[in-house]
């Protein structure tokens, strides 16, 4: 996804959440820096998704369709956007199946919340190599802080992540200094 300019549009965030009262705050929250769309459940969710929506929030359970199926159809749909799962449900294992960027359990202060949309806008700005980092980076860190560390340690998909996390730091690393060898302004800026 390429960066928007001012005369394509500001930016645009689907909130996806079954509980309407939190996902007409989640929007209220946002509407005065980005554009906005609700919907309550995962067939609006696949009706409002296209190509101009650059980050999606989304309720990882919700009735009839749960936010991981929803997920699963953007993805088949050829939808790369960002996607930050929103959910009262402490992540586990099964979250290293989930083909997101970041996984946040609610509730969410404004401030996290737009900071969190924020960090997902300015990832877009990034090759895949460095959103790949990013998202098993986010995984880890939800692992962590849900998880004790006896929990962690006989985890075997927290020790594939731990394998994962290096392996994508290596690649981000080698697509920067590719990235700063390439822009002489970057490598000017370095210094």
């Amino acid at each position: 996804m390429t960066e928007k300019t001012d005369d394509q549009g500001e930016i645009t965030v689907l909130v996806v959440d079954d509980e309407q009262g939190l996902a007409d705050l989640y929007a209220l929250y946002l509407e005065d820096v980005y554009e906005t769309r609700i919907a309550y459940n995962g067939d609006e969710a696949l009706e409002a998704m296209d190509e101009d929506v650059d980050v999606v929030l989304l309720d990882r359970r919700m009735p009839t369709m749960p936010g991981s199926q929803v997920l699963a159809e953007f993805r088949d749909r050829g939808f790369e956007q960002p996607v930050a799962m929103l959910t009262a449900v402490d992540p586990g294992d099964d979250i290293l199946e989930l083909d997101i960027d970041e996984y946040f359990v609610k509730p969410m202060s404004e401030e996290e919340l737009r900071d969190a949309v924020e960090a997902l806008v300015a990832r877009t700005r990034y090759d895949d190599e460095f959103r790949e980092y990013f998202a098993v980076i986010s995984k880890k860190s939800a692992m962590e802080a849900n998880m004790s560390e006896q929990e962690l340690a006989s985890s075997d998909a927290y020790q594939t992540l731990v394998k994962e996390v290096e392996a994508a730091e290596q690649r981000a690393d080698t697509a920067l200094d590719e990235f700063l060898a390439a822009d002489t302004q970057a490598n000017f800026r370095k210094f």
